[in-house]
């Protein structure tokens, strides 16, 4: 299918598809000046946004994918998979660590403010 059709059947936008086959996380067959998208190209669309739904970037999902291609179904790719799954948990514990911190400072602030508005009534 063209461009046109992929972008209406899988709910995306021109830009974004551009932008996967730029990064080489979607590599569709090319018919003379077009690029022609298999249901296979659709069902990597649908794996890399799966991908960044979980939060992960695109560089993570080029290595996933790269792994993928090189060592499917390996303990190699599982392993490689389980150390970048650690590492995504990592980085939401420490964002969420951060948060924590960052509400607990607005809450002693918003209370100062309005201690201050009690004494000022």
């Amino acid at each position: 299918m063209l461009i046109g059709e992929f972008i209406q059947k899988y709910q995306t936008t021109k830009d974004t598809v551009r932008f996967y086959v730029a990064e080489g996380l979607l590599t569709p067959a090319r018919h003379g000046r077009n690029y022609w998208y298999s249901e296979a190209d659709g069902s990597d669309f649908e794996q890399i946004k799966a991908l960044q739904e979980m939060g992960f970037s695109i560089a993570s999902i080029q290595q996933i994918r790269e792994q993928h291609d090189k060592h499917c179904g390996t303990t190699e790719q599982w392993r490689y998979n389980l150390s970048l799954i650690d590492r995504e948990l990592t980085g939401i514990t420490q964002r969420e660590e951060e948060l924590a911190h960052r509400r607990a400072s607005l809450e002693d602030l918003k209370s100062q403010l309005m201690t201050r508005l009690g004494e000022s009534q």
